[in-house]
């Protein structure tokens, strides 16, 4: 048994945040439909087409689906769009601002139509507020969000699309939520995600200065610099919470604890004189105020050996540290093996398609990945077989006309 199994989902969306969505329900067991126009399919599959081959990425977001075509801009694919509605318990998309509408897809009638139906729209910013009718992509959410602000790279394209991929994960939530909500009720809902919301929800630098605005000028006086910087500033950065070069790349450490500071002191780098004996270094605050004093000592220290030799020495010590794992490491780290965070799917063109584990790791119905991404149309028969009884037949006479 699966978590969600029985969980009927048509995804409709395109790009990464709706398809992550709905990857999350179909890794847990829910039918998900992949709805994609015919002839090209979404956008993902038409950008990623010039490259043969390329497709074989779309498994990383579009497993465990079965897809078909439909044209819902055709007045009779609009109507099998309905029908297949009236048998879907969730629904995905992530259309541009009034996209939906302009169709007469609006959640409205989706709700008129199916009662119970849980309707989750992903969009920039949102189906309300004044910049409702904006079109964003990931980086826009990240902009908006404070997050490249935040990271320090507002002058930079973000190297992940966080904006999509986590906007997806929250879609995924909110759908979870309502389904509890429809257990009790009996009825369906909206779920409203804005990308832009999401970042800003994970913005720390933005949530703890807002946070902390009444008293800003204490934690100036105390620490002798904005709290904003504290941690980040790249005039004076806090060697505690670093990244430091090392010989073959880099390294990211923290030692906050008095212990761990002690520790790295006396059995890692052999600098007693500046443990918490000195008052200087007698604890965080006074740590921070003295870094200059210290900085230049670890970064010599640190620059003198090896990614592998200072990990050893603090993981050794239960001092939080880790190499900073370029593409290639990341992809081959005994951790993430050790977990099942590689795994493969089997493809009836490509063969065996390497694809990300589940990181939701449930002890009695854990998820499963079970099919690649599917072909433009692959269930066309099947699914229209299945939800609305069609014949093989009538499916390639729709095929002929364009329809599917």
């Amino acid at each position: 048994m699966q978590p969600l199994e029985g969980l009927k989902v048509l995804d409709i969306s395109q790009f990464l945040s709706g398809p992550r969505c709905a990857q999350i329900l179909g890794d847990m067991g829910a039918d998900v439909i992949k709805l994609e126009p015919p002839v090209w399919g979404e956008t993902m599959r038409l950008m990623l087409s010039p490259i043969i081959g390329f497709d074989r990425a779309l498994s990383n977001w579009n497993r465990n689906k079965r897809g078909i075509t439909l044209d819902i801009r055709n007045p009779k694919g609009r109507d099998i769009y309905w029908k297949l509605v009236e048998k879907m318990d969730v629904i995905i998309e992530n259309f541009a601002p009034g996209m939906m509408d302009k169709l007469g897809l609006t959640w409205e009638e989706h709700q008129r139509r199916n009662p119970k139906l849980i309707y989750c729209s992903i969009m920039g910013f949102g189906r309300t507020g004044p910049y409702k009718d904006r079109v964003a992509f990931d980086l826009i959410a990240q902009a908006s969000g404070g997050i490249m602000f935040a990271q320090k790279t507002p002058h930079m394209t973000p190297g992940v699309f966080f904006g999509d991929f986590v906007s997806g994960a929250y879609a995924a939530i909110g759908i979870l939520e309502a389904i509890l909500v429809r257990q009790k009720t009996g009825r369906g809902q909206l779920v409203d995600i804005s990308m832009q919301d999401v970042m800003y929800f994970h913005n720390f630098r933005a949530l703890e200065s807002k946070s902390a605005e009444p008293i800003k000028d204490y934690i100036q006086e105390t620490l002798g610099e904005p709290m904003d910087d504290v941690i980040t500033s790249e005039k004076r950065p806090f060697p505690c919470w670093y990244s430091y070069p090392v010989k073959d790349g880099y390294v990211a450490i923290v030692m906050l604890t008095d212990r761990q500071w002690n520790d790295a002191m006396t059995k890692i780098m052999n600098k007693p004189d500046i443990t918490t004996q000195n008052q200087k270094f007698a604890n965080v605050v006074e740590r921070v105020k003295s870094r200059d004093e210290y900085l230049n000592l670890f970064k010599e220290w640190f620059s003198q050996r090896t990614a592998a030799e200072v990990e050893k020495a603090m993981v050794e010590c239960k001092i939080p540290c880790s190499i900073v794992k370029n593409i290639d490491q990341v992809n081959d780290d005994p951790q993430l093996r050790s977990r099942a965070m590689y795994l493969e799917v089997e493809h009836t063109r490509y063969g065996s398609i390497p694809t990300p584990g589940i990181p939701i790791k449930l002890s009695e119905t854990p998820g499963e990945i079970r099919t690649p991404s599917p072909d433009l149309g692959q269930h066309n028969a099947e699914v229209y077989g299945e939800f609305l009884g069609m014949s093989e037949a009538y499916v390639e006479e729709l095929k002929n006309e364009g329809v599917i």
